[in-house]
């Protein structure tokens, strides 16, 4: 399995999962001529995409997954309620191939076993992914407010893990943001603190972890040191920071 990060951050957010011929993308947070772009930057094109999942609704992971899944004729996955709150971008000209999904169910793909995991977000109906192939697992975690006992559960054992941890609490609170701001980021349903990434790294087992990453850090109110001084504190092995505008080569694991 290899997997890499075409952009991790408010900017856009996107990322592919590949195995064999197999090749998912997970969100497209870029318009489809700048994906395209940043996909031959990784020397694949968009009719090698086997399937597109989306997490919710958001700019930063939706922009333009629809007019990629009409230009090549992919089949979306996505919740219901990630469907309901995305109809602004579905034009009627559009012909899709889409697929429900539910949140806490598997699906089988080609090379892979994918599990639908629920997140605290302010969106209709967020999940993240993980994903299998024969006894590889990787699971893409961003966009949640706290690690609630189902992600908790889906992730206990895992080889490679992307796991958001956007923001240090101080930078935060001393940043220009408008209170109303600061308040949604740090919320439940917003996003992962240093600290609250490194509480879901306590309540894993990582004896068998491979490789980890940092994801969706905040370019105002974090830093790459921040993360890896908070997660040394679990993972002695190298701490991977996937840049928010560059996102990341490919790993094998």
């Amino acid at each position: 399995m290899k997997f890499c990060s075409l952009g991790s951050g408010s900017s856009g957010n996107s990322y592919l999962v590949s195995k064999n011929n197999t090749n998912i993308l997970v969100d497209c947070g870029f318009s489809v001529t700048e994906l395209e772009g940043r996909m031959a930057q990784r020397q694949i094109k968009p009719t090698e995409i086997t399937a597109i999942f989306l997490t919710h609704e958001h700019d930063d992971h939706s922009k333009g997954i629809f007019a990629l899944a009409e230009k090549y004729n992919k089949p979306i996955y996505l919740t219901y309620g990630t469907l309901k709150m995305c109809q602004k971008r579905i034009k009627k000209s559009y012909n899709l191939n889409i697929n429900i999904i539910s949140p806490l169910d598997t699906l089988e793909l080609n090379d892979f076993i994918i599990s639908i995991i629920p997140v605290p977000h302010d969106a209709r109906e967020p999940v993240q992914f993980k994903f299998q192939s024969e006894k590889t697992t990787l699971a893409i975690i961003t966009d949640l407010g706290f690690g609630n006992k189902e992600l908790i559960n889906s992730i206990k054992q895992i080889n490679a893990l992307i796991l958001e941890s956007n923001h240090d609490e101080n930078l935060l609170h001393k940043s220009r943001y408008p209170k109303n701001l600061k308040d949604r980021i740090r919320s439940n349903y917003g996003h992962l603190s240093n600290e609250e990434s490194l509480g879901i790294l306590k309540k894993l087992n990582l004896d068998n972890l491979k490789w980890l990453g940092a994801a969706h850090l905040s370019k105002e109110n974090n830093s790459p040191e921040l993360v890896k001084d908070a997660w040394k504190k679990v993972f002695e092995d190298k701490i991977n920071i996937i840049d928010p505008d560059l996102g990341m080569p490919w790993v094998s694991i």
